[in-house]
C-alpha cells in the first residue's frame, strides 16, 4: 500500500499542473479579458506588427512594451476575478525581447509575473529568463504551492497581475519587448449575473427631465403635462430599458423634484423655492411610476455641488441655505448636504434603480465624494451608482491626450478637444457616468472620434475594473448642441444615433440619450418631436426581426486629429442635388449637378432597403417610380459608393 503513495502524489501534482488555461489577452483575437491599467517606466502599445511571424507566434498583431532605462518597469492588468488559490495555478504567455541572444545577460533577460492587491503590499511573484533573443519564446510561470498571505485573502485576494521586465538593477538600458497570448488558470470573465448593474448591461435609454423646485411649479402653471409625456415614452418606445429623470435640477443642485424629505422639512426649514408646491409634489412619483409599470428602470440624476448656483435664482435662497447649515450643522455644509440628500433618497428608494452623481467637483475637492456615494449605497443598498470622480481620455504612446483638430471641412470651431474614454476610475461606482467630452471644448455630441475610439473601446469589453471594482461602461449622449435646450439644433441623425445604439446594446454596454422636454405650444411636457422621431426609429429597428443593419460608419471628409494629415477633400455641395415633388405620389425626379453621386437607395424609417438603382448613364436627371411603396415617410440616399453621400427625407402619398 505504501508503495503506491508516490505514484498517487505524482498524479495529484500532474492534475494540479494540468489545469485548463484560459486565454486572457491576445491582439489577434481581440481577446482582452484582463484590462491593462498602467505602466511603470515604459510605454505600451497594442496592435503593432509582429516583428517575427516565422516562429512560435504567427499572429499578425501583437503588443509592444518599450522599457525605459531604470530599475523598475512593469505592465499592470486588472483581473476581473480575484485570485485566492494558487493550487495548480500558472500563467503562460509568449514574449519577444529585441536583443540578440549573444547580448543576453542574467540581468537584462529577466521577466517576471507578480500578483498584487490594491490595499495590501504583499505580492507573489515568479521570475524566469529569456533564453533566446529576437525570437518568440513561451513562458510558463508556475505558482503551484505558493501560499497566499492571510491579509491578502482577507482583502478579497489578488486583483492585479503585473509583468516585470528586467527589474532589479538601474543599469538595464531601454529595451523593446513584444508580448501576446497571455493565459491563466482562472477564467477572467465578468460575473454579470451577480453584478448590481447587470440590468443596465445591453440597455439603451432616454432622459426625461423633471426639474423641480419653483421651476417645476412655473412649468405646470404654464401647461406642462409631464405624466402624459412620460406615458408617451412608454407608448412609443417599448424597447427603451431605462430612463434618467431628476432628483435635482441638471447642474443646479438647489432645485429638487420632490417635496418630501425624511430628514428635514425643506420648505419650512430652508426655503420654499427649493421644492415643488404641495399641489405638484407628487409629479415626480407619477412619472417614475409610469416608467416602472412598463418595466423600465429608473435612474435619478443628482447634481452634487452642494447648493451652488442658488444665488443665481435669488440671494435669499443662498442666504437661507447658509443660515440652515450654520445653525443646524455648526457650519459644516457637507454634513448638512449629505443629510439633505439622504432624506430625499429615503423617500425615493422604492422607485429608484440607480443614481447618477453629476457636478462632483466640490465633493471631490473636499474629499467627500466616496463618503457621499457610500451614504447612498447604505440608504438604498440595491441601487447602482454612477460617480465618476474625473474624466478619462484617450492618449498616445507617450501618455499625451489625443486631440481632435477638425470634425470636417465645414468645421468652424477652432477648438481642439479630447476624446472621452469610459472606464472605471473609482471603487465606489457601478457604471460609468458616461458624460461625453464637454461641449464647451468644441466636441459635438456625435463626434466622429467617438465612432473610432470611444465606442470600439466599449464594444471590445463592456466592463472595466479599478482596484478590484468592476464597472459597466455606459455613455450619455446629448442629442442637441446644448444639453436639454430645445432652441438649440439637433445634431444626431437616425443613422448615427442608431449605429451608436445598436453597437453598444449588442455589445452589452449601455447608453442613454439626453433627450429634451418640449417647452412650446401644445406639447409642453412631452419629448421634442424631432427627438422622438429619431428615438422611435431606433426603437422600431431594434425590435424588427431580423434587427436592421447599421449604415456603415465613414470618417467625415476633412476630419482629423492634431498632427494627423486630413483626408482628401472633395468639392461637393449637397445643394447640387434636388428632389421633387415632395410629397410625391408616383414619380420622384432627382436632378444633380455632379455625376459623382451615382448610387440611389430608398430606405424605410426603420432602415429596410426598399429599392436601389445605379445612376451611371451620365445624365443629370433621373426618375424613381415609387408607386409600389405604401404611403408614409422614406429616406432617399445618394452616394458615390465611397465617402460622398446625401440623404433626403421624402413623403410618399399614394
Amino acid at each position: 500500500m505504501k508503495k503506491s503513495l508516490p505514484i498517487f502524489f505524482f498524479l495529484i501534482s500532474f492534475v494540479q499542473l494540468s489545469n485548463a488555461q484560459f486565454l486572457w489577452y491576445e491582439n489577434e483575437t481581440n481577446t482582452y479579458k484582463i484590462e491593462q491599467e498602467s505602466t511603470t517606466s515604459a510605454t505600451f502599445l497594442r496592435a503593432v506588427s509582429n516583428p517575427e511571424i516565422s516562429g512560435n507566434n504567427t499572429n499578425t498583431n501583437v503588443s509592444q512594451f518599450n522599457r525605459e532605462a531604470g530599475q523598475e518597469s512593469f505592465l499592470q492588468f486588472d483581473v476581473y476575478n480575484a485570485v485566492t488559490d494558487f493550487s495548480g495555478y500558472s500563467v503562460t504567455f509568449k514574449a519577444y525581447i529585441d536583443i540578440p541572444t549573444a547580448s543576453l545577460t542574467a540581468t537584462n533577460s529577466k521577466i517576471s509575473v507578480h500578483f498584487s492587491n490594491a490595499t495590501v503590499s504583499a505580492e507573489s511573484a515568479v521570475e524566469l529568463n529569456f533564453t533566446v533573443g529576437q525570437e518568440w519564446e513561451t513562458f510558463t510561470f508556475n505558482f503551484n504551492g505558493t501560499s497566499i498571505p492571510t491579509e491578502v485573502i482577507n482583502a478579497d485576494g489578488y486583483q492585479f497581475i503585473k509583468i516585470g521586465f528586467a527589474n532589479g538593477t538601474s543599469s538595464v538600458p531601454a529595451t523593446t519587448y513584444y508580448i501576446d497570448s497571455i493565459s491563466g488558470s482562472t477564467d477572467q470573465v465578468v460575473d454579470v449575473a451577480s453584478h448590481p448593474a447587470n440590468w443596465l448591461s445591453g440597455s439603451w435609454g432616454i432622459t426625461f427631465p423633471v426639474y423641480g423646485g419653483e421651476r417645476l411649479d412655473s412649468e405646470v402653471a404654464g401647461g406642462y403635462d409631464l405624466p402624459a409625456g412620460a406615458q408617451e415614452v412608454v407608448d412609443e418606445l417599448p424597447a427603451v430599458g431605462h430612463v434618467i429623470t431628476n432628483l435635482s435640477y441638471f447642474a443646479h443642485s438647489h432645485y429638487f423634484a420632490l417635496r418630501q424629505n425624511s430628514n428635514v422639512d425643506v420648505a419650512a426649514e430652508i426655503h420654499e423655492a427649493l421644492v415643488p408646491s404641495v399641489a405638484n409634489q407628487n409629479i415626480i412619483f407619477e412619472v417614475m411610476q409610469t416608467f416602472i409599470d412598463d418595466g423600465k428602470k429608473v435612474i435619478l440624476y443628482i447634481s452634487t455641488n452642494y447648493l451652488d448656483r442658488a444665488i443665481n435664482d435669488g440671494a435669499d435662497i443662498e442666504a437661507a441655505w447658509v443660515n440652515y447649515y450654520t445653525n443646524n450643522f455648526a457650519g459644516d455644509e457637507y454634513a448638512a448636504y449629505k443629510d439633505l440628500i439622504e432624506g430625499f433618497v429615503l423617500e425615493v428608494k422604492d422607485y429608484a434603480d440607480g443614481y447618477w452623481l453629476d457636478t462632483t467637483s466640490e465633493l471631490l475637492n473636499d474629499g467627500h465624494l466616496e463618503d457621499f456615494a457610500q451614504m447612498i449605497k447604505n440608504t438604498d443598498p440595491t441601487a447602482i451608482i454612477g460617480a465618476q470622480p474625473t474624466g478619462l481620455y484617450f492618449t498616445d504612446e507617450n501618455g499625451n491626450n489625443l486631440l481632435v483638430d477638425s470634425d470636417g471641412i465645414d468645421d468652424e470651431d477652432e477648438s481642439d478637444y479630447r476624446i472621452i474614454k469610459f472606464e472605471a476610475n473609482s471603487t465606489y461606482q457601478d457604471y460609468t457616468k458616461g458624460h461625453v467630452t464637454p461641449l464647451g471644448q468644441g466636441a459635438p455630441p456625435n463626434s466622429w472620434a467617438y465612432e473610432e475610439y470611444t465606442i470600439p473601446n466599449m464594444v471590445e469589453n463592456p466592463w472595466s475594473m479599478y482596484e478590484g471594482n468592476t464597472v459597466l461602461k455606459h455613455a450619455w449622449f446629448p442629442i442637441r448642441e446644448k444639453w436639454h435646450v430645445s432652441s438649440h439644433p439637433i445634431v444626431f441623425g437616425i443613422e448615427d444615433a442608431y449605429r451608436f445604439t445598436k453597437r453598444l446594446v449588442q455589445a452589452n454596454a449601455a447608453l442613454t440619450f439626453a433627450t429634451t422636454i418640449d417647452d412650446t405650444g401644445n406639447d409642453k411636457g412631452y419629448m421634442m418631436d424631432d427627438e422622438m422621431f429619431i428615438m422611435k426609429a431606433i426603437n422600431d429597428r431594434l425590435l424588427s426581426i431580423p434587427v436592421v443593419e447599421c449604415e456603415p460608419y465613414v470618417r467625415p471628409e476633412g476630419a482629423h486629429l492634431v498632427g494627423e494629415a486630413p483626408l482628401s477633400v472633395i468639392n461637393y455641395n449637397p445643394s447640387d442635388v434636388n428632389f421633387y415633388p415632395n410629397p410625391v405620389t408616383d414619380l420622384l425626379t432627382i436632378n444633380r449637378m455632379t455625376t459623382e453621386v451615382n448610387y440611389i437607395t430608398v430606405f424605410s424609417t426603420i432602415g429596410t432597403k426598399m429599392m436601389e438603382n445605379v445612376w451611371n448613364n451620365g445624365s443629370t436627371t433621373t426618375q424613381l417610380d415609387l408607386t409600389s411603396l405604401d404611403s408614409g415617410m422614406y429616406f432617399v440616399k445618394l452616394t458615390d459608393g465611397k465617402k460622398l453621400n446625401i440623404t433626403r427625407k421624402i413623403l410618399v402619398s399614394n
